[in-house]
């Protein structure tokens, strides 16, 4: 019986070494695998990466890494495998991406609009103005100062193509280049007394500490798509785990929390999914 002890003893010990070695070599479970994501600062000012990180990891047992870096940075990120998976807001450069097989697959999820911001005192700047480009021309002459992002970001990008269809240089004195995320150039506009533009969403979230109001909203070219942006085929990234993200933010689960967020603190949603 001693005997038997020892040889049974042993063969559990061999049992245990192969399952170790099995699992060192074969592919890891998701439980725990990091997912690199590069995402637009909208998204973390606003706080919607909060409601909506958890839950995936929850679901899918991903640990998500979050850079933000804005919609430029993000797209070069994951071109240059720095990253995994992005969300962005950039449908221009998105599509160019797309089409110079820089990334892969690129999925509309949600939505929310810009709006122009500015001193609570000054909105008579803009009243009545028809259309955005107006209003950019009004500012324009008014003497007061406009404060761009200028860091390459999805808002940047709008920004610039409407300073062009209003037919202003956003070389223009007046701009000042702020080189900063959403938050930051909110908290300069504040200080200087001056407009910008923001998403709807991050407004809202941080209003309560900024001397602003929203002085123009509801043009359609004002309109602010979000996407989830896949790694090109081959590329050595987690491809997987960046399906696994686009598939959730789609899912009903996904879209439910989108749809949810902002309403119990502002009274309204602050982002709508995109119809399916």
């Amino acid at each position: 019986m001693h005997a038997l002890s020892r040889r049974s003893v042993g063969l559990l010990w061999m049992v245990l070494l192969f399952a170790l070695v099995g699992l060192s070599c074969g592919k890891q479970p998701a439980g725990g695998r990091v997912l690199r994501l590069a995402t637009t600062t909208s998204l973390k000012d606003a706080g919607l990466l909060d409601e909506l990180l958890p839950a995936f990891e929850a679901k899918t047992g991903y640990r998500v890494e979050v850079s933000a870096l804005g919609s430029g940075k993000a797209l070069r990120a994951l071109r240059d495998g720095a990253a995994d998976v992005a969300i962005t807001h950039a449908p221009t450069e998105e599509q160019a991406a797309l089409a110079a097989g820089d990334i892969g697959r690129r999925t509309p999820f949600m939505h929310n609009e810009f709006v122009i911001v500015g001193p609570a005192n000054q909105i008579s700047v803009v009243a009545g103005a028809g259309n955005v480009r107006e209003a950019l021309s009004r500012i324009a002459s008014s003497g007061l100062k406009f404060v761009s992002r200028g860091d390459d970001s999805g808002t940047h990008q709008r920004e610039l193509a409407l300073w062009k269809a209003a037919g202003i240089a956003a070389s223009s004195s007046f701009i000042m280049q702020a080189n900063a995320g959403m938050g930051e150039t909110l908290e300069r506009a504040s200080d200087e007394g001056a407009f910008t533009l923001c998403d709807r969403s991050t407004f809202l979230a941080k209003q309560k500490d900024l001397k602003l109001a929203i002085v123009f909203q509801g043009d359609e070219a004002l309109r602010n798509t979000y996407a989830v942006i896949e790694p090109k085929a081959g590329a050595q990234v987690n491809a997987e785990g960046a399906r696994a993200l686009a598939d959730f933010l789609l899912s009903p689960e996904g879209r439910a929390i989108i749809g949810a967020f902002g309403v119990k603190a502002s009274g309204e949603p602050l982002f709508t999914p995109e119809a399916r």
